[in-house]
C-alpha cells in the first residue's frame, strides 16, 4: 500500500516511490512477484530516479519470469561485494526477511494429469493474489514446483491438499539439475515481406495482413510486455509478441531470404 503523498503519480508509480523512501531509510525494499511488463515499467522509473545500481531482480532461478524487486540502499551500492550479482538470490547475500524466494514442490498421487491451470487454480483458490506467488514450473504429469515467500511456502505446506480432483503433498525443495521451466514450444517457420509488426503478427497467427493491422491498431499485441499500436514498427530479434486470443510468441530471427526476397522467419510459440 502506498503510505506518502503521491498526488498525480500512477498506482506502480506511487509503489516504487514508497520503495524508494524505505531505501533512503536503509532498508531493503521487497515487492510481490512482478509480471515482466510490471518489471520493465519499474526498471525504467527508477532508472529515471537513478537507482538502477540499486535494484536487483529475483524469481527463485535465473531465467524466472516473475520477480521479486529488491531495492538496496545507497550503501550497498557504494560497497560492491555487498550486492547481489544479478540473476542471483539477494538472499544469499543480504537479510531480507519474507523477501527470500523459496520453492514448494507439488507432488500428485499420479492419479491424473495435472496440468499449469490446474495448479494454478487450486492455489489461487486458497485465497492468494496472484503477485504472492511466482512461476508455477509443470515437471511431469504429477509434479509442479511454484515459487513464492516463506510464509506463503509455510502456508501451502499447510493447506494445499489437492489440486483439480487428486491428492497433492508440498515440501520446500531446493530446485538441482533436474529442474525446468516447463515451457514447452511450438515452432514455426514462415516467411515474410519485411520484419514489419504487421508482417509478422499474420504469419505467426495465419491472419490477413488487414487482420493483423486491426489487431494491431486494437490494442491486442504486446512486444516484449509493452502495448504496441504501431503495425509498422520493425522487430529485432529476439522478441517475445503477446497476441490476445492466440498467445505467446519468441520471435527467434529472420534466417536470410527466398530467392523471392522474403525473409525467412523462425518463431516459437509458447503451448
Amino acid at each position: 500500500m502506498s503510505g506518502g503523498n503521491h498526488r498525480g503519480l500512477l498506482p506502480e508509480e506511487a509503489r516504487l516511490e514508497d520503495y524508494l523512501a524505505q531505501s533512503d531509510r536503509g532498508e531493503i525494499a521487497v515487492s510481490p512477484f512482478l509480471t515482466p511488463g510490471e518489471q520493465l515499467r519499474a526498471a525504467r522509473y527508477l532508472t529515471h530516479k537513478g537507482a538502477s545500481q540499486r535494484l536487483r531482480l529475483w524469481g527463485g532461478y535465473p531465467d524466472a519470469e516473475r520477480r521479486r524487486l529488491y531495492l538496496f540502499p545507497d550503501f550497498y551500492a557504494d560497497v560492491p561485494e555487498l550486492m547481489p550479482e544479478d540473476g542471483t538470490d539477494p538472499a544469499l547475500l543480504a537479510e531480507v526477511g519474507d523477501g527470500g524466494v523459496c520453492a514448494v514442490r507439488i507432488q500428485g498421487s499420479g492419479f491424473r494429469k495435472l496440468s499449469h491451470r490446474d495448479y494454478l487454480g487450486s492455489l489461487l483458490g486458497l485465497g492468494l493474489e496472484r503477485d504472492a506467488l511466482g512461476d508455477v514450473a509443470v515437471q511431469s504429469d504429477s509434479c509442479a514446483v511454484v515459487f513464492c515467500g516463506p510464509r506463503t511456502a509455510d502456508f501451502l505446506r499447510a493447506s494445499l491438499e489437492k489440486v483439480a480432483s487428486d491428492t497433492v503433498k508440498c515440501a520446500v525443495w531446493l530446485p538441482d539439475d533436474s529442474f525446468t521451466d516447463g515451457r514447452n514450444y511450438r515452432p514455426i517457420h514462415d516467411t515474410v515481406a519485411s520484419p514489419r509488426l504487421d508482417c509478422v503478427v499474420a504469419a505467426l497467427t495465419n491472419l490477413s495482413r488487414e487482420s493483423a493491422q486491426n489487431a494491431i491498431r486494437g490494442g491486442t499485441v504486446e512486444v516484449d510486455f509493452e502495448g504496441e499500436e504501431r503495425t509498422d514498427r520493425i522487430l529485432t530479434p529476439p522478441a517475445t509478441i503477446s497476441i490476445r486470443g492466440y498467445g505467446r510468441y519468441v520471435l527467434r530471427g529472420f534466417d536470410g531470404e527466398t530467392k523471392k526476397g522474403r525473409l525467412r522467419l523462425r518463431a516459437d510459440q509458447l503451448i
